[in-house]
C-alpha cells in the first residue's frame, strides 16, 4: 500500500465525486480511479457504495477512515520531523582534533572564526591523530584539526583532503615549581631526570624525540610514566613528577601564572603547524564559507 492511495481515499471521502477528487489530487480521473481501485484491492473489500451519487462510504470505509487520517498525519509529521532534522544537521559542522587542539586551540580559534561568520552549529570529537585521519579519510567529519611537522607523515593526498595552515605553535619542555618558584627539574647539567612521555607511535611522541635529538638529552631522561593525551601528562607534570614536552599554547596560562616553567632551550624547541584538512565530497554552503575564511588566516 502506498501514502497516495491514502491520501486519494480521503480526497473521495470528502468530495464524493471522482472526477472532483482527482482534480483536487492533480491527476487524470483514469489513474485515481485505478488507486482508489488498488487500495480496495489491498482492503480486501469495496470502502465506497458506488450506487450512489455522490459516492458514499461502506462500512468497511468509514472504519477505515479514522485510521488512515491517522495514519497521514502520522507520516506528514515524522516526514516534517526528519527534514527538519536534515536542515539542522547540515547547518552543524562536524570536526574532528587531536586531544590537545581539541582543549587548548579549538575554542579560542572558534570564537575567532565566529566573529567574521557570526553564530556556527559545530560538533566537536577528540581523537588520537590515526582517529582523526581515519574520521576524515571515511567522512564522518568535515573538517580534521591537528599538528604538521615536516617529520611525522600526514594525509599526502591534497587534491581530495587540502589542508589550510591555520596558526603555530612550539613543542617545548615544562617543570613544575619548587617552593622558591624555580624549575623542580632543570636539563642544565642534569645526570638523570624522570621524564613524562608520550607513547613513541604518536605525533606529539615523534616531535618530542626530534627535541630530545636536537638537544643531546636521551641519556639524560628516564622514562617514569607514559600517556598519549597531553592534557594528562600536564597534570603529571604539574604535580612534580617530572618533565614532559607539550605544545606552548597548552601551557600558556600555567606559564603565566608561575604554575609550570619553562626549561627547554630554543635551539631544541620545535615549531609546528596547526592544519585545518577537509574532504572535498563534503561540501555544503556553511561548510565551504567556514573553509574559505580558514583559508585565510593565521
Amino acid at each position: 500500500m502506498e501514502i497516495d492511495w491514502l491520501e486519494d481515499f480521503l480526497a473521495l471521502s470528502t468530495a464524493g465525486v471522482f472526477a472532483r477528487a482527482a482534480d483536487a489530487r492533480n491527476i487524470s480521473q483514469s489513474a485515481f480511479t485505478r488507486r482508489i481501485k488498488n487500495l480496495e484491492n489491498w482492503a480486501g473489500t469495496p470502502l465506497f457504495d458506488r450506487s450512489v451519487h455522490p459516492v458514499e462510504l461502506t462500512a468497511a470505509g468509514k472504519a477505515f477512515r479514522k485510521t488512515a487520517i491517522e495514519t497521514v498525519n502520522a507520516l506528514n509529521l515524522t516526514k516534517d520531523d526528519i527534514r527538519s532534522q536534515s536542515r539542522r544537521e547540515a547547518d552543524t559542522l562536524d570536526f574532528v582534533a587531536l586531544h590537545t587542539l581539541a582543549i587548548s586551540f579549538f575554542p579560542s580559534w572558534l570564537n575567532q572564526m565566529v566573529g567574521h561568520l557570526g553564530p556556527v552549529k559545530t560538533r566537536l570529537v577528540a581523537e588520537n591523530f590515526s582517529g582523526c585521519a581515519e574520521a576524515i579519510l571515511n567522512g564522518s567529519a568535515d573538517f580534521m584539526l591537528c599538528y604538521s611537522h615536516p617529520s611525522v607523515p600526514t594525509i599526502s593526498d591534497e587534491s581530495r583532503y587540502p589542508s589550510a595552515t591555520i596558526a603555530k605553535d612550539k613543542i617545548i619542555a615544562v617543570s613544575a615549581v619548587n617552593s622558591a618558584g624555580d624549575a623542580s627539574y632543570n636539563l642544565d647539567g642534569a645526570d638523570e631526570l624522570p621524564y613524562l612521555s608520550y607513547p613513541p607511535d604518536t605525533f606529539l611522541g615523534r616531535i618530542s624525540r626530534v627535541c630530545l635529538d636536537r638537544g643531546s638529552l636521551r641519556d639524560v631522561f628516564t622514562t617514569t610514566y607514559e600517556n598519549s593525551v597531553a592534557e594528562a601528562l600536564k597534570s603529571a607534570c604539574f604535580e612534580g613528577h617530572g618533565v614532559t614536552f607539550l605544545p606552548e599554547r597548552a601551557v600558556k596560562r600555567e606559564l603565566a601564572e608561575g604554575k609550570l616553567v619553562r626549561v627547554s632551550k630554543p635551539e631544541f624547541e620545535v615549531e609546528v603547524y596547526v592544519k585545518l584538512y577537509r574532504s572535498i565530497e563534503r561540501s555544503r554552503p556553511q561548510l565551504e564559507r567556514f573553509w574559505r575564511l580558514s583559508q585565510k588566516q593565521p
